[in-house]
């Protein structure tokens, strides 16, 4: 499996100098052993089915560039090397107990100092608002001590290649968006359904931030209840259905608790209020659900369809497709890898 280098300071190359080692680099082998008490799924390889990788051969990859991907969110962080539509070297690590951004942060460099292969430039998704403009990172909702904090110059310190960051379902609408390439589909809501609730649009084929970078806070639109959000509000869509409170309110697995199908129904009706609004507001010709409680699967997908179709009936108005993305995460590592593209542009 295709291993790669991370420089830092003098050890250094050009990125030509970078581009040009690619090939002398594959045989270098991955250290075997690790000692640093974080628990790492090993190592595999993701390929996309023809039908998808078509849609991801980018013209960066014809010289053989590859990117590094990463991913950081609430409860884990993950990262790869994307190259011609593949992504090798997957790796993914809980966050240790209560951790707080500088955990994380040393937890995430100590990952990338053993990886052993030079990178072109790296793509990040952050599980929070982030401020793209500025590069930094504004609130994580489940990590503390990320306000404020510059991302990208940190990590383009660490990796020592150029860097392009964003909020992590701007990222995995983008990979979403490249896997439905050529279907006519101009505009895209993506949805993450997972410790939290997000979401990104894809409008006239670029992601539209808005005016702040907060763009699709949709987990924050009052749905009614009384309930306290961890943002300060209440009658939050996320307070209501993401997996995180789902859990904390009833004391057991968010997957456990959609087996019951009397309160699947209820979660269901109250995700596709709040989808309705965003419709309403936007017209996105597909949402594509996102997240690990995308593995929900069909049973999900037609669900929201339906009552989708129901309401969009009462309206005299077309529904917006319902897509089911990627439930593993790794579409927002593709995402990241064409910020990565980006960042060499």
């Amino acid at each position: 499996m295709d291993t790669f280098i991370c420089f830092r300071g003098n050890e250094c190359p050009t990125l030509s100098a970078k581009t040009d080692s690619l090939k002398d680099s594959r045989k270098t082998p991955r250290s075997s052993g690790r000692e640093t008490g974080v628990k790492i799924h090993a190592p595999s390889m993701v390929v996309f089915s023809a039908c998808t990788a078509r849609h991801y051969q980018w013209n960066a990859y014809d010289l053989g560039v590859r990117f590094l991907v990463v991913d950081i969110g609430g409860t884990k962080s993950a990262l790869g090397v994307v190259d011609n539509g593949v992504l090798t070297e997957y790796q993914t690590w809980q966050h240790a107990g209560e951790s707080d951004a500088a955990v994380v942060r040393s937890m995430l460099a100590e990952q990338l100092m053993e990886l052993k292969r030079p990178v072109a430039a790296c793509g990040v998704s952050f599980g929070g608002s982030f401020d793209f403009i500025q590069q930094t990172c504004g609130r994580s909702f489940h990590v503390s001590g990320w306000e404020s904090f510059p991302l990208k110059a940190w990590l383009s310190e660490v990796v020592q290649a150029p860097v392009l960051c964003d909020n992590d379902a701007n990222v995995a609408a983008l990979g979403e968006y490249e896997r439905l390439a050529g279907e006519n589909s101009e505009s895209l809501m993506y949805v993450t359904l997972s410790t939290g609730v997000g979401s990104a649009f894809v409008l006239n084929r670029a992601i539209w931030r808005g005016a702040h970078s907060l763009a699709g806070e949709f987990g924050h639109l009052d749905v009614g209840h009384s309930n306290m959000c961890s943002c300060g509000q209440t009658g939050c869509l996320e307070r209501a259905v993401s997996g995180y409170w789902l859990q904390r309110d009833l004391d057991e697995p968010a997957a456990g608790i959609l087996e019951n199908e009397e309160r699947f129904l209820d979660w269901t009706d109250v995700l596709a209020q709040g989808l309705w609004a965003a419709v309403t507001l936007i017209d996105p010709a597909v949402i594509v659900l996102g997240g690990g409680m995308v593995a929900q699967g069909e049973r999900l997908q037609s669900r929201l369809q339906q009552l989708l179709r129901d309401r969009a009936a009462l309206t005299n108005r077309p529904e917006p497709r319902v897509e089911l993305g990627d439930s593993t995460g790794r579409s927002v590592l593709i995402g990241a890898g064409l910020l990565a593209k980006e960042a060499l542009a």
